[in-house]
């Protein structure tokens, strides 16, 4: 008969998915009514101004709301590991589309296929539109986020565009490409880095609509560089 583990042995893990689900149930909503209910009471505080415990006050509200702050970041940083580990033991890959000011997320093969014609009609013709595919929404550049990503450039008119992939290594490099065509159209319509940009796109970029689809398609199933069509590094000018 075995002796049971001590509580010093590790036990072997559950189902991980399960766990790292649990994981992301995160209680912001609590530390959001906390930083409302702190930050609420300052009105409370300038009435009080020429009472000899109001500088007091003052302080230790402000000491809590950069807590609170603080902790609630932490927090939500602890919710998006988790969704990314969860999602990774599911094998689990979600799409996200920066389309204008705005951000789409998809995580099914059909809605994947959705956000692809989202940016191949943007609502503004010739604005630069962005894909990343990572283990969790991409919500916020200012943080860490996805190694590699699609800068999505089209006419919906022409129905044609071009695709800049870019990547970042380990060491924080940057390596950029541009989609190349086999068979140039001289009527290519002129497409630029973005509205406005004086940095336009050489013709021998610009791709159908079909080829186009078809490695948006390929990256939101992989995340990796597409194989569909072919790549030259990137350059700028007609």
């Amino acid at each position: 008969m075995s002796n049971p583990p001590s509580h010093d042995e590790p036990t072997a893990p559950g189902n991980l998915s399960e766990i790292f689900a649990r994981l992301t149930d995160v209680p912001l909503d609590h530390v959001d009514k906390l930083l409302d209910t702190t930050e609420s009471v300052y009105a409370d505080l300038n009435r009080v101004m020429e009472h000899p415990y109001w500088a007091d006050l003052v302080f230790h509200q402000g000491a809590a709301l950069r807590a609170l702050r603080e902790a609630r970041a932490e927090l939500d940083a602890f919710r998006a590991e988790a969704v990314g580990a969860r999602n990774t033991e599911l094998g689990i890959t979600v799409a996200t589309g920066v389309i204008g000011d705005e951000r789409e997320y998809a995580e099914r093969d059909e809605r994947k296929r959705e956000l692809v014609e989202k940016l191949l009609r943007p609502p503004r013709q010739g604005r630069a539109c962005q894909l990343y595919v990572w283990d969790r929404p991409y919500e916020n550049e200012e943080e860490p986020g996805p190694y590699s990503g699609i800068r999505v450039v089209t006419s919906a008119d022409d129905e044609m565009g071009v695709l800049n992939y870019t990547e970042e290594d380990e060491e924080g490099q940057l390596s950029s490409w541009q989609t190349r065509s086999g068979d140039p159209d001289p009527q290519a319509p002129v497409l630029r880095f973005d509205l406005g940009s004086p940095l336009a796109f050489p013709a021998d970029s610009v791709l159908g609509f079909a080829e186009l689809r078809a490695a948006l398609d390929e990256f939101v199933r992989t995340g990796a560089r597409p194989e569909s069509v072919h790549w030259q590094q990137a350059r700028w000018g007609r």
